[in-house]
């Protein structure tokens, strides 16, 4: 029996340690694991902080950035130009002195005088008196198919208007009542077209 208590006895010793030897292994896994953890929770509470740092500062700019870019307005379509129908002469020359080459006819569906007519094909507001009008024009005297473009609208009240063409070409005219205008342009049924 004193064999197996010597025996036993080193065995114990042996198993305790080798106990030992795992539990300090653990701890020492444990203790690299809370400090990895430790680190990555600092990782993260520093990115955190960083992060929030970063919108702060985005939040501060970004009223400074609305200000300096233009603001973009929706632009709002709508049916018709807000002007009278009718005669509209160049403003450069008095209505009882229109001739063709002066003169274009205010319609519903668009605007075009003795030998081009431009069709409104989309009517945008784009700003308190300012309208941008998609149009397919064409020559009355030619068998081309009318060309799209666009030109921007800038109306004074319902009488007058500046029209620039995409193209470069620029038109300021007024209305001018049916009753002023030269006798050629007085007995002209219009109303089929401009009511």
């Amino acid at each position: 029996m004193s064999k197996a208590r010597h025996l036993i006895v080193p065995l114990l010793l042996a198993a305790g340690l080798a106990a030992c030897d795992q539990n300090a292994a653990t701890a020492e896994n444990a203790a690299a694991t809370d400090g990895a953890e430790a680190t990555e929770s600092g990782n993260t509470a520093g990115m955190a902080t960083a992060e929030a740092d970063i919108a702060a500062a985005n939040q501060a700019a970004a009223p400074a950035a609305t200000e300096a870019a233009p603001a973009k307005t929706q632009a709002a379509t709508i049916a018709a130009l807000p002007l009278k129908r009718g005669y509209y002469v160049e403003s450069d020359t008095p209505c009882g002195q229109a001739s063709n080459a002066t003169t274009t006819l205010l319609r519903r569906n668009g605007i075009g005088g003795a030998r081009d007519f431009c069709e409104f094909k989309k009517i945008e507001q784009t700003g308190p008196n300012t309208y941008r009008v998609t149009e397919a024009c064409g020559d009355l005297q030619d068998n081309a198919p009318p060309e799209t473009s666009t030109s921007v609208y800038s109306l004074t009240g319902d009488t007058a208007f500046t029209a620039k063409s995409e193209h470069g070409w620029e038109r300021s005219a007024r209305y001018c009542a049916q009753s002023s205008m030269p006798p050629d342009w007085r007995g002209n049924d219009i109303s089929d077209v401009t009511g």
